[in-house]
């Protein structure tokens, strides 16, 4: 990261050309589903300009599909933006010359949304068949540019531990390792839309971690990528993690992610209705919870807790208090992967 930790997240509007199964976006009131205007969005960027911000990161929606998509991006840089980051799925980007556009515009970090290996399962998931074959396709292409040192601050892929990858989690770090990919940020799946109830595809935090440590295992040992886990209460991790301040450090990405801002339209082109918030507070105050057990926790200051459905689904039984602070132990080496072995 060149520059301070403060980074701006805006909203360009709900609209997106996936329905993935367990996106939020899937029941927002019609009213928000319009895009922002150009001129409320550039009004915004220019604000954060003004208020010191360096780093900028457009997020929807799909900003692909967003009409002023590459005039943003342009503005953001005239402003004195020095990264420009696009959270996307994607899919635009299988035509090789949309991508040229925006690096031309001045993008310099881009983050794919994928969350599967197979085929099936990300077009079952994203609602989309062909989308894995779109991916694929933009993944080569923004490895490529990657290479030349076109994307500065990094291209990463973005994806959900969920029902139908959490056991596979090394095989698909390999897969993508073997295209090229660097980095992954590994989020455990919020239960919205038509996964709220969706067990099969809401798993277990037991059933997730032992998937999450073959995976830390492996890249210790063979993959060398950068790899962050969110989303994971930190009573869920294993002593030999909690305890090793090295994989601590490496593994855990809210301990490691920037400071994040906020800003949405709440009713699209109506500057007075942006919605400006710290995202981390909004994680922890509306949208995360906690047992009473962890109220004793040593942790509790900078563990988030689950995502409050995902209490609603399973309940609290599973968290429990640490009794140490987190990542107070030896750099000691990673634990043992579950089996013994890994091939990647």
């Amino acid at each position: 990261m060149r520059l301070d930790r403060r980074n701006l997240e805006l909203g360009i509007g709900k609209l997106c050309d996936s329905a993935c199964r367990f996106c939020g976006n899937g029941t927002v009131p019609e009213a928000e589903r319009a895009w922002v205007p150009r001129a409320a969005l550039l009004a915004e960027i220019e604000r954060a300009a003004a208020a010191g911000y360096r780093s900028l990161s457009f997020l929807g929606g799909e900003i692909l599909r967003y009409p002023h998509a590459l005039d943003a991006v342009a503005a953001a840089r005239r402003q004195g933006f020095e990264r420009v980051a696009l959270c996307t799925n994607g899919r635009r980007f299988a035509d090789e010359a949309v991508l040229e556009a925006f690096l031309a515009a001045g993008v310099t970090r881009v983050t794919l949304s994928i969350h599967s290996h197979q085929e099936a399962v990300e077009d079952h998931l994203t609602g989309r068949p062909g989308a894995f074959a779109q991916k694929l396709a933009a993944v080569d292409h923004l490895v490529r540019a990657a290479g030349q040192g076109r994307l500065p601050d990094g291209f990463a892929l973005n994806g959900c531990i969920h029902g139908l990858n959490c056991e596979q989690l090394a095989e698909m770090a390999t897969f993508f390792h073997r295209r090229g990919v660097g980095e992954i940020r590994f989020n455990l799946l919020r239960p919205e839309h038509l996964a709220l109830r969706d067990t099969d595809l809401v798993p277990r935090l037991a059933r997730c971690v032992p998937g999450m440590v073959e995976l830390m295992w492996r890249n210790e040992r063979a993959l060398r990528m950068s790899i962050t886990f969110g989303d994971v209460p930190l009573c869920a991790w294993p002593d030999a993690v909690l305890g090793n301040a090295r994989l601590v450090g490496r593994y855990l990405g809210e301990l490691r992610d920037l400071d994040t801002s906020v800003t949405v339209f709440r009713r699209p082109g109506e500057a007075a209705d942006a919605d400006r918030f710290l995202w981390r507070e909004r994680r922890a105050t509306r949208l995360k919870g906690h047992a009473p057990a962890c109220a004793e926790c040593d942790a509790r200051d900078v563990c988030e807790g689950p995502w409050l459905r995902y209490l609603e689904l399973y309940g609290v039984g599973e968290l429990h208090p640490l009794r140490r602070p987190v990542g107070d132990g030896a750099s000691a080496p990673p634990p043992p992967a579950p089996g013994g072995r890994a091939d990647g």
